[in-house]
C-alpha cells in the first residue's frame, strides 16, 4: 500500500469530498515532509500510474487541481479486504488512522476488532496484540521517567530485590538473600545461581556491579539514590558488598525499582536491543512497533503468553473501536470484552517554574489559580477517567480543598497582573488537551490569559522546554507500589517536574525535608512528616494537586492471570489465556 497516496486523499477529503479537488501543491509538500519540486513529480507517477489526473494551475495564483477515478471510500474498503486477508496489521492500522469517516469501516469492524487483543498462531502461539497511543520515548534504565516505558522495563529485566506491595516488604529476587550492618553502612548481596541474560551467559556479581555503577551516573535518574555509596566490591562470583558513606534505611528499597535493572557487562548498552534477564526479550523494536517474544530460559516461570506486541497509533476517530490494553478508553462495542477499572492511579497536578520573572511566578499569583481552579466543578465535566479530587500526593490522603474565588482578584491586584500571557504547558494526551482548556476558561473569566503550550511527553521529561517556556506545567505522576519510593522519586527525580521547574531556593529546603523523612526509622512519623512536606509544597503553591485518576483498560474475558505492575498495568509474565480465541492468524505478518 502507497502510505504517501492514502495520506494526500485522506488530506485532500478534508477540503473536498468531490472526486475534483482543488489544492496548493505546497499544502502536499508539507504532509509528505519533502519539498515542492518532489511533490510535484511524485503526482507525475501517480499520473503515469493512472491513480488520479493532476491540473496543475497555470501562472501566479492559480489554483491546481487533482482528479480521482473512483471515490476515497472505494480505495479505503479495496485496501482493507486485501489486507486483512494478508493479515498486512501495519497497513490497517495506517488507515484507521487517517481522518477520514468512521461509518466506513463499519461492515468490516468485527475483523478489523478480531486482529487486535488476543491471537493464536496457526503453531499454537499465543499472542497479545495492543494499541498504544504515542511513540515510546527512552527505554534507558538511566533516563527512564514516564509509567508506561517504568513497566515495559519490568518486562525484560530483573532487579536486585522485588517491593511486595501485599505484604508492604521487600522480597528476594535475583539477590536470594542480603544482610546489613545494624548501621545500615554495609550490605550483602547473595546471588542466584544459574540465572541467563538473553544472550546466552550466566549473571554474576561483576554485572550487579557494573550496572550499579552505571546507575550512579551523574545524569542518571537513580543517582541521588546511590550518592552514598562509597564502595562496591565482588567478593565472589556470587557474592556482593556495598559500603555506604552514612545510614541509609531506605537503600534496599531503591534496588527494587525499575531504574535499577540489572545490565550485562559484556554487551554496549542499545534500547533498541535491549539485553537482560527479564521474562520477555526485545526482538523488534521501531517507531511503529515493539515486540516483546518469550525468554525460555527465563529463571522462574517461562511467561505462558509467547509474543506481546506494541503498535504505536497516535490519532484516528475509529481507534476508538478497537480494544486497548494499555491504554484509558471508553470502548464497549465488543462484548468479549471487558472493562477493568482501577481509581486513585497516581496523581495530575501544576508545578510553578520558579527560575522564571515575572507576574506569574509571584506568590499571590500561584494562590489565585489556586483558587481558580476547583476541580469538584471539573469532575463534573465529564472528562474521561477523572477520578476523585486531591490535595496530598497519596489519594487516601487526599480530601477536596476549599477554594475562595472571591480572593482572586484581589491576589491577581497584589501580583500586579496587567493581562499579559502566562504560558501554560501540558501534554498532548486528549484528556490533558480537555483538561487544559477548561482550566484556561475558568482562568478567563477572571482576565488570565493562559496560553497553551502543547509539550510531548518526550520533551517534558528529557528536555528543558517546560523550564526554558512554561510559566507552570500540568503533568500526571504515576508511581510504583512503593509509595514512599515513589514519593522520594516524585520529588528528586531530575526528569520530573519539580526537580525541573524549582529553583534552588526551594531544592534546598526540599532536600532538607526530605532528608529527615529518610533519617526516620518510625513508619508513623514518616507518614507525618510526608503529610509536612506536601502541605508545606501547597501552601506555598509550589505544586497545586488536581486529581487522582481512574485507570481504565478493555481486558479480553478469555485474559487470566491478571496481576498488578508495580506501575499500574498487569504484568505479562502472569497473563494465560483460558480457551483457543476464535481467530488463528498467521505465524508472521506484514
Amino acid at each position: 500500500m502507497d502510505k504517501d497516496y492514502f495520506t494526500m486523499r485522506a488530506y485532500l477529503y478534508s477540503i473536498a469530498a468531490d472526486l475534483d479537488v482543488p489544492f496548493k501543491l505546497s499544502d502536499l509538500a508539507d504532509i509528505w515532509f519533502c519539498t515542492t519540486k518532489n511533490a510535484k513529480r511524485k503526482l507525475q507517477q501517480y499520473q503515469t500510474k493512472e491513480m488520479l489526473t493532476y491540473l496543475p494551475g497555470l501562472g501566479r495564483g492559480n489554483v491546481s487541481r487533482i482528479i480521482f477515478p473512483k471515490p476515497l471510500e472505494d480505495e479505503v474498503l479495496e485496501v482493507l479486504e486485501q489486507s486483512l486477508a494478508e493479515d498486512a496489521f501495519s497497513d490497517i492500522l495506517f488507515l484507521l488512522q487517517l481522518a477520514i469517516p468512521k461509518s466506513w469501516f463499519t461492515g468490516i469492524s468485527t475483523e478489523i476488532q478480531q486482529m487486535f487483543g488476543l491471537q493464536v498462531t496457526e503453531n499454537q502461539q499465543e499472542i497479545l496484540r495492543s494499541i498504544v497511543r504515542r511513540k515510546l520515548t527512552t527505554l534507558d534504565p538511566l533516563k527512564t521517567s514516564v509509567s508506561m516505558e517504568a513497566f515495559l522495563i519490568t518486562q525484560i529485566s530483573d532487579s536486585l530485590v522485588k517491593y511486595d506491595e501485599t505484604k508492604k516488604q521487600i522480597m528476594p529476587h535475583i539477590a536470594h538473600h542480603w544482610t546489613v550492618s545494624d548501621d545500615f553502612t554495609e550490605w550483602t548481596f547473595y546471588l542466584r545461581k544459574g540465572i541467563l541474560f538473553h544472550h546466552g551467559r550466566m549473571l554474576d556479581s561483576e554485572d550487579v556491579k557494573f550496572s550499579l555503577l552505571r546507575s550512579m551516573q551523574t545524569k542518571s535518574v537513580s543517582a541521588w539514590q546511590l550518592q552514598d555509596i562509597k564502595t562496591i566490591q565482588c567478593l565472589n562470583k556470587f557474592t556482593l558488598s556495598i559500603r555506604l558513606k552514612k545510614a541509609d534505611p531506605f537503600f534496599i528499597r531503591y534496588l527494587s525499582t525499575a531504574n535499577m535493572a540489572i545490565l550485562p557487562r559484556d554487551v554496549i548498552f542499545d534500547e533498541y536491543k535491549w539485553i537482560s534477564t527479564g521474562p520477555f526479550r526485545v526482538v523488534e523494536r521501531n517507531d511503529e512497533r515493539f515486540v516483546l517474544e518469550a525468554f525460555d530460559g527465563y529463571f522462574l516461570e517461562r511467561p505462558i503468553l509467547d509474543r506481546v506486541e506494541f503498535w504505536t497509533a497516535q490519532t484516528g476517530t475509529t481507534l476508538k473501536t478497537i480494544p486497548m490494553q494499555f491504554t484509558s478508553v471508553d470502548y464497549e462495542e465488543n462484548t468479549a470484552y471487558v472493562e477493568r477499572r482501577k481509581p486513585g492511579v497516581g496523581v495530575n497536578f501544576l508545578c510553578f517554574n520558579t527560575h522564571r520573572n515575572g507576574v506569574p511566578q509571584h506568590p499571590a499569583f500561584r494562590e489565585a489559580i489556586y483558587h481558580l481552579i476547583d476541580c469538584q466543578k471539573a469532575s463534573e465535566q465529564g472528562f474521561e477517567n477523572y477520578g476523585t479530587v486531591a490535595s496530598n500526593y497519596y489519594p487516601e490522603k487526599s480530601i477536596p480543598p476549599k477554594k475562595h474565588p472571591e480572593k482572586i482578584a484581589t491576589l491577581l491586584k497584589e501580583a500586579n497582573y496587567q493581562g499579559e500571557k502566562v504560558s501554560f504547558g501540558t501534554t498532548h494526551h486528549p484528556s490533558a488537551i480537555n483538561e487544559a482548556k477548561w482550566i484556561r476558561d475558568q482562568a478567563l473569566q477572571f482576565g488570565i490569559h493562559l496560553e497553551q503550550r502543547i509539550i510531548t511527553h518526550h520533551e517534558a521529561s528529557y528536555s528543558k522546554v517546560p523550564e526554558e517556556e512554561t510559566d507552570f506545567m500540568m503533568m500526571g505522576e504515576i508511581p510504583a507500589s512503593d509509595d514512599e519510593i515513589a514519593y522520594l522519586d516524585f520529588l528528586n527525580n531530575p526528569y520530573l517536574l519539580p526537580q525541573q521547574l524549582f529553583n534552588q531556593s526551594i531544592i534546598t529546603e526540599l532536600t532538607k525535608k526530605l532528608d529527615a523523612f529518610k533519617a526516620e526509622k518510625d513508619a508513623s512519623k514518616r507518614d507525618a512528616l510526608q503529610t509536612e512536606i506536601d502541605r508545606w509544597l501547597t501552601d506555598n503553591h509550589y505544586l497545586i494537586y488536581l486529581h487522582h485518576p481512574e485507570k481504565s483498560q478493555s481486558l479480553h474475558s478469555m485474559m487470566k492471570g491478571i496481576a498488578e505492575n508495580p506501575y499500574g498495568y498487569f504484568d505479562l509474565s502472569k497473563v494465560w489465556i483460558e480457551t483457543n480465541p476464535l481467530k488463528n492468524v498467521k505465524p508472521d505478518y506484514k
